[in-house]
């Protein structure tokens, strides 16, 4: 009798090199699992602006994705590794046209990263290929190719689209459908201010006595802002490093397109639109920050509402902001992708074997998951951006009533 051949082994395309990508990277290596990364960009700092963001609840399950060796190294990449958050911690809510205190969130053992740095860290011992832009996706019954927009092209036995919430995997996953646009972005009416500056030695100094790490701002005119210390480099506050985000709705006569490109134009109008008439330190944010520094301006906030996708019998995924990109008002966006990988790890776990079929099969329980909770995710994400920006519901809003902690399943998945 002949033997019966080994199954061919199994491969992982992974497409996106940000957060739930590497992570994924990660938890495969562990699994023991080839898989290769593709980057659209052409190195990890090709694109000038970074940011920081915060983990609230999702503490725990980095540690799930990580090797042991890795998790110990998150404090090196915090934005003030000498500063710990612990039980009692919290995030406060000021009044920014009154400094009065609003609300304090519990934020219990909060983590908040420097995203580059992070990246840095997550990125170590995995194989990720750099200006790699896909093109489009072909499958068979146990593989998927992906080709790139040089002509490249990789096969593997899964793809998993990791390329963020403009994603090109999203949108092949439903161009053969009767609804193409279900894979499109819905845009939300808030537009949003971004920056990192330092500042005058008492302006850091007076931010950080506010809160340590972190500060929300609302009032009556229906914006929004917040400060975080993305970097403290040496115990002088000059040398400090803040990130600056305002939002407020957004206003179709305003010049958008100047806005966007004409950064001494955006801080002029943003201190005679939206500083003025704030408390000290919050009209500080925006007054004392140099000029020449540079800022960011987005006209319209997006998010795209989790639906199901056909994933070609499990070849083709998502995860992270591909799979549910969410507004930013509540900080779900990262703890969400740690638990997309954390949970699909789980089902890797649980194979009998490293066959196709068996990695097909961990697919579907994992998208089964991730379709629930990734739509009650961004739908509740939504709602909180719009209540945030309409001083008569503010206190109505998810922010107010659940805080920056995870909300409870409602039942209710994509459609």
């Amino acid at each position: 009798m002949g033997t019966v051949p080994d199954p061919e082994p199994l491969k992982v395309l992974i497409i996106g090199a940000g957060s739930a990508g590497l992570l994924m990277g990660q938890v495969l290596k562990k699994a023991g699992i080839p898989a290769t990364i593709f980057e659209q960009d052409a190195s990890p700092t090709a694109r000038q602006r970074d940011w920081d963001f915060g983990i609230y609840w999702a503490q725990s399950r980095i540690a799930e994705c990580l090797t042991p060796e890795l998790n110990a190294l998150i404090d090196t990449v915090q934005t003030d590794p000498s500063y710990r958050h612990h039980a009692g911690s919290t995030m406060p809510i000021h009044n920014g046209a009154t400094g009065e205190l609003l609300k304090e969130l519990p934020a219990p053992h909060a983590i908040r990263l420097r995203r580059r740095a992070w990246l840095d860290l997550i990125r170590t011992g995995l194989d990720v290929r750099y200006s790699k832009k896909l093109a489009t996706i072909t499958t068979t019954p146990t593989s998927v190719t992906a080709t790139f927009t040089d002509n490249t092209t990789a096969t593997g036995t899964l793809l998993i689209g990791c390329e963020g919430a403009h994603s090109l995997t999203r949108t092949w996953l439903f161009h053969d459908t009767p609804h193409p646009s279900d894979a499109d972005l819905q845009h939300l009416p808030v537009s949003t201010f971004a920056t990192l500056t330092r500042y005058p030695r008492d302006t850091a100094l007076a931010l950080r006595a506010v809160h340590p790490t972190y500060s929300i701002l609302l009032d009556t005119r229906d914006r929004f802002g917040w400060y975080s210390l993305h970097n403290k480099p040496s115990p002088n506050p000059e040398e400090w490093v803040f990130l600056i985000i305002f939002t407020w709705n957004y206003r179709e006569a305003d010049d958008h397109e100047r806005l966007e490109r004409d950064g001494e134009y955006l801080l002029a109008e943003m201190r005679r639109n939206v500083g003025d008439g704030l408390a000290y330190p919050y009209d500080a944010m925006l007054r004392d920050i140099p000029e020449g520094t540079k800022v960011w301006y987005s006209r319209q906030m997006a998010c795209w509402p989790t639906k199901r996708w056909d994933g070609r019998g499990g070849r083709v995924t998502l995860a992270g902001d591909a799979a549910h990109a969410v507004s930013f008002h509540r900080g779900q966006g990262l703890g969400n992708a740690i638990t997309d990988v954390a949970e699909f790890q789980g089902h890797l776990r649980a194979m009998k074997e490293q066959t196709p079929e068996e990695l097909a099969r961990a697919v579907a329980k994992y998208e089964e998951e991730v379709w629930k909770r990734g739509h009650e995710v961004v739908m509740e994400n939504k709602t909180n951006t719009l209540f945030l920006h309409d001083w008569e519901k503010v206190l109505q809003s998810p922010l107010f009533t659940t805080g920056v902690g995870r909300a409870e399943s409602k039942g209710q998945g994509a459609q």
